[in-house]
């Protein structure tokens, strides 16, 4: 190889070594500009509110009497906002039968701008969701959701796709988990402190971002949901229950008692805001 053949290679190689430097500066640079406009670019004004909630439904059964067994209580405000029938906490001679229990996490977002907000991506972190999660949404809202992950820490992350939120607009997500073993033994114990979920919020018109998580009033939050549902303000939550006699050979007068499963009682919540009546039992059958 010539001298003059060892000089071109060498500056060859120089302008490839060259060119690669050149490569990861302009990453860098786009990486750097990236960030800064993730960093400081304006969130839209979303509002998001929290309330928590237990929720009971089954039978007692006192003599040959069946009647619907209804319970929802304010996991936050450690209270209880209905119970049927009223003398559940105090009737030693009924048994608890066909129960179910869930944990309802109902999310508020509100877009008080007049920005038309798309295709939401809104992640729910909390001990309080698992695989066998349901979500549900106020009619004015197209929404789907799944678990996607779980952390080391017991974590979970609930994401759900919203097709979009109109200006001045709101809307109500119930995220429901049935109660298993763990969750009533958690929720079981005294002085408990249930904790607000964590959430990510990203759309068309905003990158990743955590907006503040405040707690609502769990009565203004199921009045505020009821209202949306059927566009009637002041409208009460309708709960269904039904009061029959049983036949002496009914297997529901040897069914296993269930009582051990409630929860343990708390005190009724104060009224939330505007008052009113919170719920209607309806269908009840004397």
């Amino acid at each position: 190889m010539t001298i003059g053949e060892a000089i071109r290679r060498l500056t060859l190689g120089e302008m490839f070594q060259g060119a690669a430097e050149l490569v990861a500066l302009l990453s860098l640079f786009v990486a750097i500009i990236i960030w800064l406009v993730v960093r400081f670019q304006p969130h839209p004004d979303v509002h998001i509110g929290v309330a928590l909630y237990s929720y009971e439904r089954g039978f007692t059964v006192e003599g040959t009497t069946k009647t619907t067994l209804s319970q929802m209580q304010d996991l936050v405000s450690n209270c209880t906002l209905w119970r049927f029938p009223p003398t559940l906490q105090n009737n030693n001679r009924a048994k608890t039968t066909d129960l179910r229990s869930w944990v309802l996490s109902k999310i508020r977002l509100d877009n008080p701008s007049d920005q038309n907000l798309t295709n939401l991506r809104m992640g729910v972190v909390s001990r309080l969701h698992n695989a066998s999660t349901e979500l549900t949404a106020t009619p004015n809202v197209d929404a789907t959701g799944r678990l996607e992950s779980t952390s080391q820490d017991g974590l979970h992350k609930y994401v759900i796709s919203i097709a979009g939120l109109a200006p001045q607009s709101s809307m109500i997500l119930s995220l429901q988990t049935p109660m298993n073993d763990n969750l009533r033994r958690v929720l079981s114990q005294e002085h408990i402190t249930v904790r607000l979920p964590a959430v990510f919020l990203s759309a068309d018109q905003a990158w990743n971002f955590h907006p503040t998580v405040t707690p609502i009033n769990a009565s203004t939050m199921l009045k505020a949901e009821a209202e949306i549902r059927t566009g009637q303000r002041g409208v009460a939550v309708t709960e269904k229950v039904e009061k029959m006699i049983l036949e002496s050979s009914d297997r529901d007068l040897s069914a296993d008692d269930l009582s051990n499963r409630l929860l343990p009682s708390a005190p009724h919540c104060q009224e939330g805001a505007g008052g009113g009546r919170l719920v209607e039992f309806v269908g009840t059958n004397e």
